[in-house]
């Protein structure tokens, strides 16, 4: 007797259909799970048996094969036991008909009294059986509302064992989840722009940025504002498309950061990590690859706070993943791929006790120790940050009498966000039917083809060659962030004035 129910793995973000064959003959009571398991999907021999018997129903007595198809790629995670168990049933009840058609998959992990629980990756998990042609996929109840987004599949979240087995061999069927999104919320947020006293050159900055997806190096004192215009950055930011929406939620459920009251992320992430995080926790990866923070930050922001007290190593691990928008983690029987396209915002004070560049303070530093931190703001890893600004202590005349410059005009995250969806919409245009999003995402064919520069805009790209020493890589960002520029006034054509202002971005002071 020989029963076949489909499920699927994950390989980082992406799935991929798996065919659970279940066979039985006499022999020894045992039960064999094979085809490249992990620990996990091995250790169903000891949930499965019980949960079964506890649901009231008969185990078989004979000898039970699980063969996993494809039996060359690996497979792993706890959601292989129902489609194992309802297998198993099936060959048991010699029912296997049911399942023949192959359009119904089935995922959930199952605890010994045969509660179907939740599991993560469920949104990754489903879009690849959707894309496989099934057309149904039974699921642990609390996963319905994630996996909702997707639309044309029908979704039957299930209870416990005995509800899936009722559905699946009798006539107690699931009722299909029919709450489904159309819309999803952002978070409130109070934060605005118009908060900010001052610093108009770095809101300026942020603005092109956020228009062009540009990487922005602030260095600046204490207090002078760096974190809280970074904090503001998701407010001037596109709302999120459908795609982008269900990249995003599929990343937050492989990293098993959703749950009942946030089951979709409705908004751009932004993602702070301390600075003494790790090389995985950063990058992903593990004994069973997992998202780190900027695949977290994934078509969100990614902040990098006093950026001179990371690990070296931590902070150039970054370097491909930033130029490339994923991250590649090899294993010796597979390649795990998460997506990392982020808008990169790092700070840094001018030297390690922050007072370099404040008349008011004395810089404790020793040469040595400025040489060293310095070193770390101007390797190759800010060589690939766009655009670098210096930010000065807020000048005295921004604040009034209460301290908080509520009596100066200051621009708001609204009319910021106006002026970046214009450039995106020039940017959509014309790069329609390419491979590009974006300005940042220009290499050097794209540069070519799309950076047009007048006469005399070239001259001072050749001049600003010569006298900054500029790199091929900090050249081609310098034409990036000044094509931006463009685009923010609806110029076709880079001008000289749109060169110097993007200059202005890559000197720190430094």
């Amino acid at each position: 007797m020989l029963a076949k129910v489909k499920t699927a793995t994950l390989a980082g973000v992406k799935g991929s259909v798996v065919t659970v064959e279940t066979d039985m003959h006499r022999g020894l009571p045992t039960l064999n799970i094979v085809g490249l398991a992990d620990a996990t999907i091995r250790e169903a021999c000891g949930r499965v048996k019980p949960a079964i018997m506890n649901s009231g129903f008969h185990f078989p007595d004979g000898r039970v094969t699980v063969n996993l198809v494809p039996a060359g790629k690996r497979k792993e995670g706890s959601h292989f036991d129902l489609p194992i168990a309802i297998g198993i049933m099936a060959v048991e009840q010699n029912v296997s008909s049911v399942l023949a058609k192959g359009t119904t998959a089935f995922l959930g992990e199952i605890s010994l009294d045969g509660t179907v629980n939740p599991i993560a990756g469920a949104l990754p998990l489903a879009m690849s059986l959707r894309e496989a042609g099934i057309e149904w996929v039974l699921l642990p109840e609390a996963n319905a509302e994630e996996v909702a987004v997707l639309r044309d599949l029908n979704i039957l979240p299930v209870k416990d064992l005995r509800q899936a087995a009722g559905h699946v061999f009798g006539n107690e069927k699931i009722a299909i989840y029919n709450n489904r999104r159309e819309t999803w919320s952002r978070k409130e947020n109070r934060e605005d722009f118009s908060q900010v006293v001052g610093q108009e050159t770095a809101k300026r900055a942020v603005t092109i940025g956020v228009a062009g997806n540009h990487g922005l190096l602030m260095i600046g004192g204490p207090g002078c504002g760096k974190t809280m215009i970074a904090k503001r950055v998701p407010t001037i930011m596109p709302e999120l498309t459908y795609e982008e929406m269900l990249e995003i939620t599929g990343i937050y459920s492989v990293a098993g950061l959703l749950g009942r009251e946030r089951p979709v992320i409705g908004e751009r992430p932004f993602r702070s990590p301390h600075h003494t995080i790790s090389m995985a926790a950063l990058i992903g990866g593990g004994n069973r690859p997992k998202p780190g923070e900027l695949s977290l930050a994934h078509r969100g922001v990614l902040f990098l706070d006093e950026l001179g007290e990371f690990d070296s190593k931590v902070i150039d691990s970054m370097r491909q993943p930033l130029e490339s928008g994923r991250v590649m983690i090899n294993r010796s029987m597979e390649e795990v791929v998460f997506p990392s396209s982020v808008m990169l915002i790092a700070a840094a004070n001018p030297c390690r006790c922050g007072n370099l560049w404040d008349d008011r303070k004395v810089c404790t530093c020793t040469r040595r120790q400025l040489d060293s931190y310095r070193r770390k703001l101007s390797g190759p890893f800010a060589d690939r940050i766009d655009m670098h600004i210096r930010m000065d202590p807020v000048k005295k005349e921004y604040l009034t009498a209460d301290g908080m410059g509520n009596s100066l005009i200051s621009i708001s995250s609204g009319e910021m966000r106006e002026m970046v969806r214009k450039a995106r919409r020039i940017q959509r245009e014309r790069y329609k039917g390419t491979d590009y999003e974006n300005n940042g995402g220009l290499d050097e064919s794209g540069l070519e083809r799309f950076c047009e520069t007048d006469k005399k805009g070239r001259s001072l790209m050749a001049e600003a060659h010569d006298r900054m020493g500029l790199t091929m890589r900090a050249y081609g960002k310098l034409l990036k962030v000044a094509r931006t520029i463009a685009d923010l006034e609806e110029a076709d054509i880079i001008r000289e004035e749109h060169v110097a202002e993007a200059l202005m971005y890559r000197t720190s002071g430094f």
